[in-house]
């Protein structure tokens, strides 16, 4: 293909090939859209229940619909029974197997991120699709599945609207009238929707929450079998392996728009997705652009919904991407120093060597397997290591391998195509990434399957791409052409090693580093100026050019190239690959990688054969948490850990330490001097004379009809602590959310050091100095101490993708010589190597603190740093803070309900209420305020009691008035 013809190849695609006046506006038209819209909004109605009930999108539900449909096909086809029982029989029967997804598998994974969820169900689609297949040997597609009996065929505007189009009137109504009643009327459809508001509450009210979400599940599953039934027969020659992605993405366009919550909006968003398909039906030229109009309106959907549901605060169940580094006693043992080199060693010199024992055909699987370990490899990164889901890696593999192909047809250079190639998935991976930026999870994994979807049904059937088919250039090394099968695969092996070792890189670097810690807690990362959105777009991009990677090396190893070579199916795959081979071990794809195609290509399996590999990698997923990787790290530890005692060495101590000190870091002797560079003159308290440091000017915010913030104002001297109080749903967390810029105002200003910060990120302000704290102190739960010092340094030496990419690791020492460092002032060495999970809240806390000391602050908001921590770590934690103003210089605002810890450190205190800052003064001017005492202090004496009565003043404890102190939250 020539340059020219490439080029002309663009305009014919962004040239407009039709008119408004080449679709059919007719009735007919529109009624069948309803007609199928009904249907859809069914499916939405499930998607959305599920996702009410577990918090993630179940993927097997067009699978468990279609599944249903064979049911039915057997029923009436293969043993005659009656339609209209079959078609009870069928909806209940996959009523019931959705129903027991939810106790076998969902609640197996309670306690783990959603994400995992989705991975499971993910397999339990393939799984079902397959058991639909198997009982329907026949192959029953649109032309040949049962029709609804006894209701006739309507004509509209000479268009004939048959069986299935009428029952789907009759019945679609009734269906969603009698849901609408049960949801909304009923005891259980109450109890439901109780139980899926709120779990924990409906426990405590005797609602048995994991009963109503299997009823949910059940429900779901019964209306997704409805809905296939029904559809079925519409789809002409579509057979039921490719009637579960299809109907899920139309469910899914309906339910994001209602935002997976609201039933009612996702209804109505369907029947006009059912009428916007027959239009686009209506004109030939537009008949395979139905998946992609479907993918951009879930696209747009989610770009105008700031928050869909709570998956971005999402913290728990997460596991390590990186394996555990090596006790430090175990690398001067000689023996585990050159086990695995020598292992390594012998692996490549036996890979290598297949190249000339196997056959052509082999070493053609054998090319398979490194191509799609390389997309694997991609998965990993956007799975693993930032907890997300990407379903279009294998389609990000498909455009590369494309342009890499007219490239090299164009130019005639192979290493030209292999750039174009990468850089072509690099671009598509980020442009489809975007609607993720401000969502998690769920964006990602329903805007990737929509573009999977699109991509093999219109995309690389273009002439732009794949079109009719392509014959790949075989590359071309030092004059040498690689035509061989054997010789190519020495090719795909040299691409293999370079993936494995810049995805090892990235993940090992500070890069890794960082993004683990947006997935952990995305708040504390961008309060630890870690780039939010930087990092993810860097992330799309590099796991673009790896997919990009694989597609090239997949695409150049085949003979003919066509859109079959890159299924939407194979995006799956890939996820399945990764996941068995396991998350936290870098060539964990490749484990996966032979077993889900290499296996099955060198050994022919039968229907069941596949069931069984598809089950299995379900039970991985719900076994093995860490997969096959997760199993070999075990083994290697238990090796090393024999060669290490066989050297002397305690293992105990050498993994776990000495033992956990008997005392709090709190309570130990800190050396704050000269930790950090001082932002401000020595002194005690504030420094007369000088500017606000921090300014908070008319400062307002509403959820809704909610007025959370209404005109705050106040103003922070430099050196100067001070304290905020007020009850519950005073507003003072969402203030500090503003003031720290994770929370937009409708009105007002922040101006920090002279400069109007209003519009800053978050990231913006903690670089300048403006840096706050949590009040859970929660940070990063897979991370170390160490590594979580590490990450508070991306501020003044931040990671660089290059010289992360390319294995460069001078700022990793010098960030691990300053967090020894900090460890040592702070008391937290005997902690170095222990998870965040793992600690105390006032070890946590401590943590927390060093680190934010270490971004150099000249501003500290801090949002009840003594909240779950012990009375007699409560008194240390002020001495710490007095210490740190002392020593440093830092102006602090603090958020506290221990009033008389707040009493004995601030030089002032506010109090809100309602949103408004209703009084200003010392703490005692604040605290004798009449309406303070009237509002906020209430009845309840534990507060002024809790920090000993060492720290109430002598006026206070004489007044009653004032000892009736309730603890205060925002």
């Amino acid at each position: 293909m020539s340059a020219l013809a490439l080029v002309n190849g663009v305009n014919a695609a962004i040239t407009p090939m039709f008119s408004l006046t080449d679709f059919d506006f007719g009735l007919d038209r529109i009624v069948l859209g309803l007609f199928s819209g009904l249907t859809y909004g069914l499916l939405a109605i499930g998607l959305v229940l599920v996702y009410r009930s577990s918090r993630f999108v179940n993927f097997a539900h067009g699978s468990v619909g279609a599944f249903g449909a064979s049911v039915l096909a057997l029923f009436v086809v293969d043993w005659g029974a009656p339609y209209w029982l079959s078609f009870l029989l069928a909806i209940g029967v996959a009523g019931l197997l959705s129903a027991g997804i939810e106790v076998l598998v969902v609640r197996r994974l309670t306690g783990r991120p959603a994400l995992i969820g989705m991975i499971a169900t993910l397999g339990l689609s393939q799984f079902i699709l397959i058991m639909a297949l198997v009982i329907n040997t026949d192959g029953i597609s649109g032309f040949t599945f049962p029709k609804p009996p006894y209701l006739p065929t309507w004509e509209i505007d000479s268009l004939p609207v048959g069986p299935p189009y009428i029952a789907m009137f009759i019945l679609g109504p009734l269906l969603l009238w009698g849901l609408a009643v049960f949801l909304r009327r009923h005891r259980l459809g109450m109890a439901v929707r109780a139980a899926a508001d709120d779990p924990d509450a409906a426990q405590l009210e005797g609602i048995p929450a994991r009963r109503m979400a299997t009823l949910v599940w059940g429900l779901a599953g019964g209306i997704a079998a409805f809905s296939a039934i029904l559809v079925t027969p519409t789809t002409s020659g579509q057979g039921l392996d490719g009637l579960g992605a299809d109907l899920l993405l139309k469910g899914l366009a309906g339910a994001v728009i209602g935002r997976m919550t609201s039933i009612p909006i996702a209804v109505a968003a369907s029947l006009g997705i059912g009428v916007f398909e027959q239009l686009l039906l209506s004109n030939p030229d537009t008949r395979s652009l139905v998946n992609v109009a479907i993918g951009l309106v879930i696209v747009i959907a989610l770009l105008r919904q700031p928050i869909l549901g709570r998956a971005s605060k999402e913290r728990g169940g997460w596991r390590r991407v990186v394996v555990p580094p090596l006790p430090e006693a175990y690398r001067t043992v000689r023996s585990i120093v050159w086990l695995p080199r020598v292992l390594m060693c012998m692996v490549a010199m036996a890979v290598f060597g297949l190249a000339y024992v196997v056959s052509n055909e082999t070493a053609s699987i054998l090319t398979s397997v490194a191509g799609y370990t390389l997309v694997g490899l991609s998965v990993g990164l956007v799975t693993g290591v930032s907890g997300q889901l990407s379903l279009g890696q294998f389609a990000y593999a498909g455009i590369a391998a494309a342009a890499s192909a007219h490239v090299v047809d164009a130019t005639g250079s192979f290493v030209f195509g292999i750039v174009a190639g990468v850089a072509s998935a690099a671009i598509a991976s980020v442009l489809i990434g975007i609607p993720a930026m401000r969502l998690k999870g769920l964006a990602l994994a329903v805007s990737t399957l929509a573009f999977a979807l699109a991509t093999t049904s219109w995309l690389l059937r273009t002439d732009l791409f794949l079109g009719d088919g392509l014959s790949p250039a075989s590359p071309t090394v030092f004059g040498y052409p690689v035509t061989f099968a054997v010789d190519y695969y020495l090719f795909a092996l040299l691409m293999l090693a370079i993936g494995i070792w810049f995805t090892n890189n990235l993940r090992h670097s500070g890069f890794g580093r960082s993004l683990q810690a947006l997935r952990d807690n995305e708040e504390a990362g961008r309060a630890f100026t870690v780039p939010a959105r930087l990092r993810k777009f860097q992330l799309y991009a590099v796991s673009g050019v790896v997919a990009g990677l694989g597609g090239v090396v997949i695409g150049h190893g085949q003979t003919s190239l066509t859109v079959n070579s890159f299924p939407a199916s194979a995006s799956i795959d890939v996820v399945a690959l990764t996941v068995i081979g396991g998350l936290t071990l870098t060539i964990g794809p490749l484990i996966g990688a032979l077993i889900i195609v290499g296996l099955p290509a060198i050994v022919t399996l039968s229907t069941a054969g596949q069931a069984a590999l598809a089950i299995s990698w379900l039970l991985v997923v719900i076994l093995l948490p860490d997969g096959l990787g997760g199993v070999l790290i075990n083994v290697r530890d238990r090796i090393y850990d024999g060669l290490a005692r066989r050297a002397g060495v305690d293992v105990e101590v050498a993994r776990h330490g000495p033992g956990e000190p008997s005392t709090s870091p709190l309570q130990g002797t800190m050396r704050l001097e000269g930790l950090v560079e001082r932002p401000g003159p020595a002194s005690d308290g504030p420094v007369a004379g000088l500017a606000p440091v921090l300014t908070v000017a008319g400062l307002s915010k509403r959820f809704g009809g909610v007025v959370a913030v209404d005109h705050a104002d106040f103003e922070v001297a430099p050196g100067e602590i001070l304290g905020v109080i007020g009850p519950n749903g005073a507003g003072k967390t969402t203030c500090f959310e503003m003031v720290a810029g994770f929370t937009r105002p409708d009105a007002g200003r922040v101006v920090y050091d002279g400069v109007d910060v209003t519009k800053a990120t978050p990231e913006q302000r903690a670089i300048q100095g403006l840096v706050r704290s949590f009040q859970d102190a929660a940070l990063f739960p897979t991370l170390t101490v160490r590594e979580t010092l590490m990450i508070a340094q991306e501020r003044t030496d931040p990671t660089g993708l290059w010289t992360a990419s390319i294995g460069v690791r001078t700022g990793e020492r010098a960030k691990r010589v300053a967090a020894e460092e900090l460890m040592e002032r702070t008391g937290l060495t005997p902690y170095a190597n222990r998870m965040i999970s793992e600690l105390s809240t006032g070890t946590r806390r401590v943590v927390e603190l060093t680190a934010l000391l270490a971004l150099e602050p000249k501003v500290l908001l801090l949002d009840e740093p003594s909240a779950g921590i012990a009375q007699s770590e409560s008194d240390a934690l002020g001495d710490l803070l007095l210490s740190i103003r002392r020593e440093l210089g830092t102006t602090m605002v603090v958020i506290e309900h221990d009033l008389p810890l707040l009493s004995r450190l601030c030089d002032r205190m506010i109090a809100m209420n309602l949103g408004r800052v209703v009084a200003t003064g010392t703490p005692d001017e604040v605290r004798n305020d009449p309406a303070v005492v009237r509002s906020y202090l209430g009845s309840e004496q534990a507060a002024i009691h809790r920090s000993g009565a060492h720290t109430a003043p002598a006026a206070v404890v004489t007044d009653p008035a004032l000892t009736r102190a309730q603890p205060v939250a925002p």
